[in-house]
């Protein structure tokens, strides 16, 4: 698995990005590594953080998809405009449990049901 040959691409789990980035510009060492180049050896990463602006911008930039939730802060649902294309008025009316779910540069909300 990893060498772009198995035929299932394996799944690489990132939480609380944020931990292991030194800064919001290019990804760097391993971790920016699988950003970059993942798909070339059937690697797909998920990756988890609360505030964008914290995390490489390489993450953004390189998904097709993204799940936004709810975010405390205006300023964190214009940052995700700008680097999405979701609008931040649809981020910033998010409630509990409500997402948006981004597939390239179509989106649509939903929620999550316990």
């Amino acid at each position: 698995m990893g060498n772009g040959k198995h035929k299932k691409p394996l799944k690489i789990i990132c939480e609380e990005v944020a931990e292991h980035t030194s800064t919001a510009g290019k990804a760097t060492g391993y971790h920016g590594k699988i950003l970059r180049l993942g798909r070339k050896f059937g690697l797909h990463s998920i990756n988890m953080f609360q505030r964008g602006q914290e995390v490489s911008k390489t993450i953004i930039d390189n998904c097709q998809f993204a799940c936004v939730m709810m975010q405390k802060a205006d300023d964190s649902a214009r940052y995700l405009q700008q680097k999405t294309g979701i609008p931040a008025s649809e981020i910033v009316g998010l409630e509990k449990l409500e997402y948006v779910l981004q597939d390239g540069k179509e989106w649509k909300k939903g929620e999550l049901n316990w």
